[in-house]
């Protein structure tokens, strides 16, 4: 294939890389590898001179600084001390030659030294808790001088024998001279480097000043493991190295830092701006040129195409794409506009199917969780409102016996329930869906010709938008689900129907269910659980508390006298009394956690889980005394009604189900025959 006949092909791929290639890639990479070489060799070799010359002027100054007390110490001892150590050292004579010396050779400590660790006569400021160890080590040979780290300090031990005097016994001055911190200021003033002597991981002598004009001494160095690398200081950028202060001359580990500023570069940036003058126009104007030419052609709707994606891969699939071209990129882009609204059609379906299985699975799923039908139909309820993104419902139910809609129960919104006033099939919204069995979407709230006001909810006037649905049941409706107001004022769709009518259809299945489940758990009468679920609960509860080591308690009741009232007023007072007692006991214990049963008769008990025989007599004291509270309504007056209960707790007083039963119904026994209307703990009829 020709070049002419590949530069005029449709090949975008081929265009764009021959472009760049030929214009900005080759003339830019040439530019840049040539100046950055002369840089990095240029600023290398300037920066090294530089360093090393002030690592050798500070080398050399600490030297002159060893040195100087070296020779002072040397000349001293041989010749102004050689009198003293003839005459032994006379106290008044050296005290005042050292004191002479102190000052004039600008030291710190003069010591008179025998047997190279005795102490004859010291004058100045010694580091006392290192003398011990310092002396003998610097007294070893006739001449010695070294740097040592005390307190966080430098210091320069220098010690001299007296060689004149002949004596079996070495004598030596010692000099001792705390290494100034400016040591270093006027090196830096001459190089612009920053100098420091770095010992266990702290700086013992530095140049470096922070914010406040206080000098570092005793700060940390950052990484201070390192040789070499960069550090910021005073907001600057230096670049450091460090290394031995002074190699085979001291005996610590003392390293020495040397820091210079990033500002050496500017000579060499000058340099560099120059040549990239040039080629910078140079690559501009071309840029220019090919920048336009791709702006208009291909970068333009690639931009598009890439924002788009984009957008797509975070999940947002409103688009509208159109572009009319023959190329790459028009084909491109039809089929990317074809793809996003088959994922659009795809994911709102997904979606809608998901939300309905979630739905149903998770109401499905409560039949499990909920004995009592109200807060079985409160889940319903409130999980409809938020699928639907409502703000507020209510659920309605048939009763059998007038064959009206009530409210059961309303979630959300500002406004409760104001009335229980019944709906009649076909009156209203609610009625005609109860009626015809078909869901309503209802966008014109009250306005709406069939809606009418029953009082239930207050004012109407917030109700803008209404979605109703019937709760059907084989070939019947027992009720209908309403939700009120979408969110963000917008109107309820199909969709939206679709949904509750599914939510409606599995809630009245398992609407239903729970009825029938809670019949044949419960007792007909008092709505206490029958003796069947209370023997199935008991034996779950102790083992439960057998496996977790909890406490578990017992309450048996038995209404007093009841046979006499059976015989005096009739068995109707009788049931009257026994409605009465088993409310006030499930008024009394704990909803949801207690557990309340006819144990058979005039019998009853509850079962507290994780509950302490102490906990179950107050309890049982509540209940007793909220009991001899009640009256029952009779011709002949108000009728008392009294119990006496017994209570016995796992694993205090027995190890499983019968013997608990037993025990309780024992202190049940002695409450009667201490006179009844009491409570009794099985313990107190151990003890007694």
């Amino acid at each position: 294939m020709r070049f002419t006949e590949l530069i005029s092909s449709r090949n975008l791929k081929f265009k764009i890389l021959l472009a760049f290639s030929v214009i900005l890639v080759i003339p830019l990479a040439i530019i840049m590898f040539l100046s950055l070489n002369k840089t990095t060799r240029v600023a290398r070799h300037d920066f090294n001179l530089r360093l090393g010359y002030a690592a050798t002027l500070f080398r050399k100054a600490l030297e002159d600084q060893l040195d100087s007390v070296k020779i002072k110490t040397k000349k001293v001892a041989d010749f102004e001390f050689y009198s003293l150590a003839t005459r032994n050292f006379p106290a008044s004579e050296t005290g005042e030659l050292m004191e002479t010396e102190l000052i004039r050779s600008d030291l710190d400590y003069v010591a008179a030294v025998v047997e190279r660790n005795e102490i004859l006569v010291d004058r100045g400021s010694p580091p006392l808790d290192s003398l011990g160890k310092i002396i003998p080590a610097m007294c070893h040979s006739p001449l010695n001088v070294n740097l040592y780290i005390i307190g966080q300090e430098p210091w320069i031990f220098s010690a001299a024998m007296i060689t004149k005097l002949r004596s079996e016994k070495p004598y030596h001055v010692v000099f001792a001279q705390r290494l100034p911190r400016d040591f270093s200021d006027k090196l830096k003033r001459l190089t612009g480097a920053e100098f420091s002597l770095l010992f266990a991981g702290r700086r013992i002598l530095t140049s470096q000043m922070d914010i406040y004009g206080k000098r570092m001494i005793g700060t940390a160095p950052e990484n201070p493991d390192i040789s070499e690398g960069s550090v910021q200081i005073l907001g600057k950028s230096h670049y450091f190295v460090r290394d031995e202060a002074l190699p085979g001359k001291i005996s610590d580990s003392i390293r020495l830092e040397i820091a210079l500023p990033d500002s050496e570069y500017n000579t060499l940036g000058r340099s560099i701006r120059q040549d990239f003058i040039f080629f910078g126009m140079l690559g501009l104007i071309l840029a220019l040129i090919t920048g336009t030419v791709l702006s208009w052609h291909i970068a333009k709707p690639v931009n598009l195409l890439a924002e788009s994606s984009s957008k797509v891969a975070s999940g947002d699939l409103s688009l509208d794409l159109h572009m009319n071209r023959k190329d790459e990129i028009g084909t491109l882009f039809a089929n990317f506009s074809e793809m996003v609204t088959r994922l659009k059609a795809e994911q709102e379906l997904k979606e809608r199917r998901m939300k309905e299985l979630n739905t149903l699975f998770e109401i499905s799923s409560a039949v499990n969780l909920f004995v009592d039908s109200e807060e079985l139909l409160k889940f319903v309820l409130t999980h409809s409102i938020e699928v639907l993104e409502a703000e507020r419902g209510s659920i309605m139910l048939l009763d059998d016996k007038t064959d009206e809609l009530v409210v059961k129960v309303a979630s959300g919104g500002r406004f409760r329930i104001a009335s229980g006033t019944p709906v009649k099939l076909g009156h209203g919204i609610c009625g005609l869906v109860a009626k015809d069995g078909l869901g309503r979407i209802c966008n014109e709230g009250f306005k709406d010709p069939k809606f009418r006001n029953f009082g239930s909810i207050l004012p109407v006037e917030d109700i803008k938008s209404l979605l109703c649905s019937p709760l059907r049941f084989k070939e019947g409706t027992i009720g209908v689900i309403n939700i009120v107001n979408k969110r963000n004022e917008n109107n309820f769709n199909d969709s939206d129907l679709s949904l509750l009518n599914l939510i409606a259809s599995q809630a009245a299945v398992t609407i239903e269910n729970n009825k029938l489940y809670e019949l044949s758990i419960t007792d007909g009468l008092t709505r206490l659980f029958v003796h069947r679920y209370f023997q199935a609960r008991l034996s779950e509860e102790l083992l439960r508390a057998r496996r977790y080591g909890l406490t578990l308690s017992l309450i048996m009741f038995d209404i007093d006298n009841f046979k006499s009232f059976n015989d005096t007023y009739g068995h109707q007072v009788g049931d009257q009394v026994l409605q009465k007692v088993a409310t006030c006991i499930k008024e009394t214990i704990r909803t949801g956690i207690d557990i309340p049963c006819r144990y058979g008769g005039e019998e009853m008990s509850v079962i507290l889980p994780e509950t302490r025989s102490e906990e179950a007599f107050q309890t049982a004291e509540r209940i007793r005394e909220n009991i001899a509270a009640l009256s029952v309504a009779h011709s002949s007056g108000p009728l008392s009604v009294t119990v006496s209960i017994g209570i016995a707790s796992y694993p205090n007083d027995c190890h499983d189900k019968e013997s608990l039963i037993k025990v309780a119904d024992r202190a049940l026994y002695a409450s009667k025959s201490k006179g009844k209307n009491c409570s009794t703990l099985a313990a107190e009829i151990k003890q007694a």
